[in-house]
């Protein structure tokens, strides 16, 4: 197959095959390296990201603890100032709202909100405490409230004055712990979360589900990939160092994988775009290529036509020169033997040549290798047709081919010195896929040396299947003229000699015998009679007595001669025209004939009663006679053979009964040949067999 591309086509073929496996190779071998380091070096980013916000929360978490440990040592040391040392804590530490100090063995308590805070509402339905990560005694909550404008980090730690214990409660603001830990500035799609050691949410501001699997003891990122909704997502978990929470960062695969799917779009926009590089480059070579070869070509076609004083142009491609100069040396050569009166060897040759590729027969010559060295326009046209290759078929492949079938094998052998010449003729029969057969006449000539061996040889396959279609028909027709005049030969013979035989025979006996031979000599010579006429008028030896005659009045004439059968059956003519002026250039005879045929046969195949219609019909520049005979039919199988020599309808029981030469519309249809006319059949149920004669108005004699 590579080899029936042109240069052109190969060099987009081998082009395109580089792009693939180029884009395979870094398909296979690139992506999943580079991936796997644009994953690494984007999580290392984030997990860089979420250690930094952590620093930055643990910071002021931390900031809160101390305040809180600070301010209960300061009211063991002096509970009597602990509306101030309250007050103090609130006015410098950042971000606090509330203190509340109270005594757990009474409902005495101070409690102390920033003036900024008094519209927020310290109403808690549940806290869920946890201890610290610097100090197991100070528990802390965080608890986010999305209806305040406010977030609660709250700390509690109890402290001792003297035998009574009391409580310190601090309510900080966390909104911007908050925002800052589910805000992280990625620039991708993410989501974020502040998750408890049972793996709760504070944070209910996203709605995706980490998985619980994710809280452990690490203290920076720790990273794995799941799915969700059909999408990987790659999660991030770190441990805060203050509290006993976990910092969870959920990735999408498609923001950390961007940079490969880039490299992917780059890949092939890159290969499409050099593909089209490469196509505009194979076809700028191959035209740069091919114009020095068509060059080449048009001057060797001067070579071709036996015009050898046309010089070979040089060309602009170094790699051509070799070639030019082998031409211009051969088209010398043969100039110098066309001087010397070759030419008219080399016309003797093509003339050769001509005539056996154009030959009707199938011819060719074998190498001493066994190949194929010349098939003619036929011997090519026929390994078409049993689909081979004539460029690299054999001998034996042809005669081996299913469709091909090899009889009547016939040898000879000839000894001209120092040659051995070997015949071999068979018989080939071809069948096609259509069901056809086909018949030739195979010859196979072999030279051979001295030493037997064959140095060449020559096919030749003669068609037959048209004469052997002949002899069948001629056999057919033979039979059928047979089976005809059997019945009347056998009456004939018959009675004769009942007649001679019998010796006190009554005279109204055997005048009533010889009838019946004169019946059957009648029948045999309308046969022949019949057959002749046929047969003259496809050989176009009748001579046509052509004058302008009216198709009215024949019509008419017919119908008058046939009343007799008309009567027999109880049948009528219905008459119709359409036009006027239904006068034509033709033989009178012939026409009557024509339609006395076809009226007789519409008596003949129908049942009694019946109308018989005739409608004659002037057209532009023909005339037609149309006979329906409403009878028995026509069936669809016998209706492409009724115009055949001897054929008569059987499929209708009825019809195969009457009597019949076969030989009518055999004789109808060659009139009208004769005539240049046409005529159609038309059969169904309803209207029994319609026969359309058509004439021509001026009559055109066959060149």
């Amino acid at each position: 197959m590579f080899q029936k591309l042109t240069l052109r086509n190969r060099i987009f073929l081998i082009s395109s095959l580089l792009i693939l496996a180029a884009i395979a190779l870094i398909w296979i071998f690139i992506k999943p390296e580079y991936q796997a380091k644009i994953v690494k070096e984007r999580t290392t980013i984030v997990s860089q990201l979420q250690e930094y916000t952590l620093r930055q929360t643990d910071s002021t978490i931390r900031n809160w603890l101390s305040s809180t440990i600070k301010l209960s040592q300061d009211l063991t040391v002096d509970p009597a100032n602990a509306p101030e040392l309250s007050n103090k804590a609130i006015n410098y530490t950042p971000g606090l709202m509330r203190v509340i100090i109270a005594d757990t063995e009474s409902d005495e308590e101070i409690d102390l909100v920033r003036g900024i805070y008094n519209d927020i509402d310290f109403t808690l339905d549940q806290i869920d405490w946890y201890p610290s990560r610097i100090d197991a005694t100070t528990n802390t909550a965080w608890i986010t409230d999305p209806k305040q404008s406010v977030d609660f980090f709250i700390t509690e730690r109890a402290f001792q004055i003297g035998s009574n214990v009391f409580k310190l409660r601090m309510y900080f603001n966390s909104q911007n712990l908050n925002n800052s830990l589910i805000s992280i500035p990625l620039g991708g799609y993410y989501f974020a979360s502040v998750s408890n050691s049972l793996g709760e949410s504070v944070t209910p501001t996203n709605n995706f589900k980490f998985p619980n699997d994710l809280i452990g003891e690490t203290s920076f990122s720790d990273e794995k990939v799941i799915t969700v909704d059909s999408k990987n997502w790659y999660i991030l978990s770190s441990r805060f160092e203050t509290i006993p929470f976990w910092h969870l960062v959920a990735v999408e695969d498609t923001f950390i994988l961007e940079p490969v799917d880039q490299l992917v779009r780059f890949t092939f926009y890159t290969a499409f775009a050099v593909l089209l590089l490469m196509f505009g480059f194979s076809w700028y070579v191959s035209l740069r290529v091919n114009k020095p070869i068509k060059l080449l070509l048009e001057d060797v076609e001067y070579l071709g036509n036996l015009d050898f004083d046309h010089r070979i142009k040089q060309v602009s491609l170094p790699e051509f020169q070799p070639m030019h100069d082998t031409l211009e040396n051969i088209r010398a050569t043969l100039s110098r033997y066309q001087k010397l009166n070759v030419e008219k060897i080399i016309l003797e040759e093509w003339k050769n040549k001509y005539m056996v590729t154009y030959s009707e027969d199938l011819i060719g010559i074998i190498d001493e290798d066994g190949s194929f060295s010349f098939l003619n326009n036929q011997f090519i046209s026929f390994l078409e047709d049993l689909e081979l290759n004539p460029k690299n078929t054999s001998l034996d492949k042809i005669l081996r081919h299913p469709n091909i079938r090899v009889s009547e094998s016939n040898k000879s052998v000839h000894y001209p010195d120092p040659f051995t010449i070997k015949v071999n003729q068979s018989s080939l029969t071809h069948s096609t896929k259509e069901g056809s057969e086909y018949f030739y006449d195979f010859q196979y000539l072999s030279i051979l040396d001295e030493n037997n061996k064959e140095i060449g040889a020559n096919v030749i396959i003669h068609d037959k299947t048209e004469d052997r279609l002949l002899d069948i028909k001629r056999n057919d027709m033979i039979n059928v003229i047979v089976h005809e005049l059997k019945n009347p030969i056998t009456g004939v013979v018959g009675l004769s000699r009942l007649i001679i035989e019998t010796d006190n025979m009554q005279p109204e006996e055997a005048k009533t015998l010889m009838k019946e031979v004169l019946n059957s000599g009648e029948r045999m010579n309308e046969l022949v009679n019949r057959f002749l006429e046929v047969q003259k008028l496809e050989a176009g030896n009748t001579m046509l007595n052509v004058s302008e005659i009216d198709v009215k009045e024949v019509i008419g004439e017919v119908v008058t001669l046939t009343k007799p059968l008309l009567s027999s059956k109880n049948l009528s003519v219905a008459h119709t025209e359409k036009g006027q002026k239904f006068r034509i250039e033709a033989d009178r005879v012939l026409v009557f004939d024509a339609v006395q045929n076809l009226l007789s046969n519409a008596v003949k195949y129908g049942d009694p009663e019946r109308v018989i219609e005739i409608e004659l019909q002037s057209l532009k520049d023909a005339v037609s006679i149309a006979v329906t005979d409403h009878g028995y039919g026509i069936s669809i199988e016998d209706q492409g053979k009724v115009f055949e020599k001897f054929f008569r309808v059987k499929s209708n029981l009825k019809a195969a009964k009457e009597k019949g030469t076969g030989l009518g519309l055999a004789y109808v249809k060659q009139i009208m040949q004769r005539h240049n006319g046409d005529i159609s059949l038309e059969s169904s149920h309803d209207i029994g067999s319609r026969f359309v004669l058509t004439f021509p108005k001026k009559y055109i004699p066959d060149q």
